[in-house]
């Protein structure tokens, strides 16, 4: 840990940036192009983005959206798996498909000579799967040994239980996107074909592609590849969010455990809060660098920690909130303590003006840093697309996150953010917590045992 008394060189004057300009088209079977101009690079990457992630599925088939993805990519009708890897490994690219809350995805990146022909094999991929029974149980088991795995995990099963936690029984938000065991136990091929005949359309598709590129011969190679790719997708379904509310104890119990992961928070804000500039530095300034509030505090102060942090998990709908840390079993209840008390703390005062422009100085000064490969430029057109941002939203987000001023963030912390209601998560020794738990007084005490789930 860093000696109280060393100091941090103070950061320097962000350099200017300017996000690659690109062009947006639109083909006659509803498919969206992006097209990012980069010339002085040796890369094109492509991304294929569809209306089909985890909020388009029904809650009986949690998960089915992550494994339609990655099946997509062990094989196509006229290629079973072996031929398709031969075929990506003759182009030089590797291939790719997952699935989130909003969106689910697919691409590659590629030598700029390559890329016409790694379109081809993605169009056939997408528009011609081959879904081979066998792959996709191979697949589902792989699915079933990483849930159970991560429930050894102590910082995967805080996350888990702390989404259980939060929101209400009937949102599907009070799991992780990728299902569950009991959901993805019984999930078959045949429900990732409807799953993919019925969202993996053109209508609600976006297809990104930045690099070394000229725009009319993207559109001919998109109009060539997935010009006659045809239907139109239902969309996603409109989630809404519950929480349940109440300050309360979970102790997610691991017996012996030499630390408690811990997790403080309640449902945030959706993706297209007015307030979202706000709230992301308002998040920084408590949990957001390595000198935020809660890292100072739990870290450098106290030594409880190696590291702590705060963020919004924005969505279509509203995501979580949280602030989260693994500290020593020990001082568990006192961390809890000192995380209500920072979280508080928000509310309390604006802050002063030098830590806030240490804070959306290093916000802006790591903004670019995303941006710096064809395949970071891709994905910053994603949130444009899915959440149909203004064009301008990257050329502008320096002088946003700027403007956002002190009494702002006090503002976003007053009105966002809810501790006398927070639930507070803990995976760790129930046996050595709980006495300081109950002494501290901050809430009713449950405990789980997550091998009895």
């Amino acid at each position: 840990m860093t000696p109280p008394n060393a100091l941090r060189p103070a950061p320097g004057t962000p350099r200017p940036y300017h996000f690659p300009d690109f062009t947006h088209r639109r083909l006659g079977n509803g498919l969206t192009l992006w097209v990012v101009p980069l010339p002085d690079r040796e890369l094109v990457s492509v991304q294929l983005l569809v209306d089909g992630g985890a909020a388009a599925e029904s809650e009986p088939e949690g998960g089915i959206a992550a494994l339609t993805a990655e099946t997509l990519v062990t094989g196509t009708r006229r290629l079973d798996g072996h031929a398709f890897a031969e075929a990506t490994e003759q182009l030089g690219i590797e291939i790719f498909a997952d699935s989130s809350w909003d969106v689910a995805r697919a691409g590659f990146s590629a030598l700029a000579d390559r890329y016409p022909a790694g379109l081809e094999l993605l169009a056939e991929m997408v528009r011609e799967p081959r879904f081979d029974e066998g792959e996709f149980d191979r697949l589902r088991e792989e699915r079933l040994a990483d849930i159970l795995q991560s429930r050894s995990e102590p910082g995967r099963l805080a996350d888990e239980w702390f989404l259980r936690a939060v929101y209400a029984d009937d949102s599907p938000y009070a799991r992780l996107s990728a299902g569950t065991p009991e959901t993805v136990e019984p999930l078959t091929v045949e429900q990732a074909r409807t799953h993919h005949a019925r969202h993996w359309r053109p209508d609600r598709a976006h297809l990104v592609v930045a690099g070394p590129v000229e725009v009319d011969e993207v559109v001919r190679a998109a109009e060539a590849t997935l010009g006659a790719w045809d239907g139109t997708s239902p969309g996603h379904r409109t989630i809404r969010v519950a929480d349940q509310g109440g300050r309360r104890i979970v102790v997610v119990d691991r017996p012996g455990s030499v630390q408690s992961e811990l997790r403080v928070g309640h449902v945030g804000i959706e993706r297209s809060h007015p307030d979202y500039f706000p709230a992301l530095v308002m998040a920084a300034v408590l949990g957001g660098t390595f000198s935020s509030r809660l890292n100072h505090r739990l870290r450098e102060e106290l030594g409880y920690t190696y590291g702590a942090r705060a963020a919004f998990d924005m969505r279509r709908a509203a995501g979580p909130f949280s602030a989260r840390a693994a500290v020593q079993t020990e001082v568990t209840a006192d961390a809890v303590r000192e995380t209500l008390a920072l979280v508080e703390g928000m509310q309390a005062a604006p802050p002063d003006d030098a830590e806030l422009r240490e804070v959306t100085d290093f916000l802006i000064g790591v903004f670019p840093l995303r941006f710096e490969t064809t395949g970071g430029a891709a994905a910053g057109i994603e949130p444009i697309a899915v959440y149909g941002l203004a064009h301008d939203w990257w050329a502008t987000y320096r002088d946003r996150i700027e403007a956002v001023g002190p009494v702002q963030v006090h503002d976003a912390a007053v009105d966002l953010l809810r501790p006398a209601t927070a639930l507070i998560v803990l995976a760790g020794d129930a046996a050595r917590v709980r006495p300081d738990l109950e002494a501290a007084d901050l809430g009713p005490i449950e405990v789980v045992r997550p091998a009895d789930d």
